[in-house]
């Protein structure tokens, strides 16, 4: 009796939620600590930081900018 040929590989995943979900999870990562970053600096009203916030502040904006950098470049790349 011959052996079964092998199954075929899946087709490659063309969508942009599929292509590109680390730039999608890096920023809803940022913007629930962006979110939690302002909930902690106007906790007792006002606008107040100490170096918790200011980090968690700032890490969450990079997180922001490199999930929306990914995902711009991933739409250009798409365009081509």
């Amino acid at each position: 009796m011959p052996p079964s040929p092998a199954p075929a590989p899946p087709p490659p995943a063309s969508g942009l939620l599929s292509r590109e979900a680390l730039g999608f999870w890096f920023l809803g990562l940022g913007a629930l600590g962006l979110v939690r970053a302002w909930m902690r600096a106007t906790r007792h009203g006002g606008f107040a930081t100490d170096t918790v916030s200011l980090l968690w502040l700032v890490g969450s904006a990079v997180l922001v900018v490199v999930g929306a950098v990914r995902i711009w470049r991933a739409l250009r790349s798409a365009r081509r």
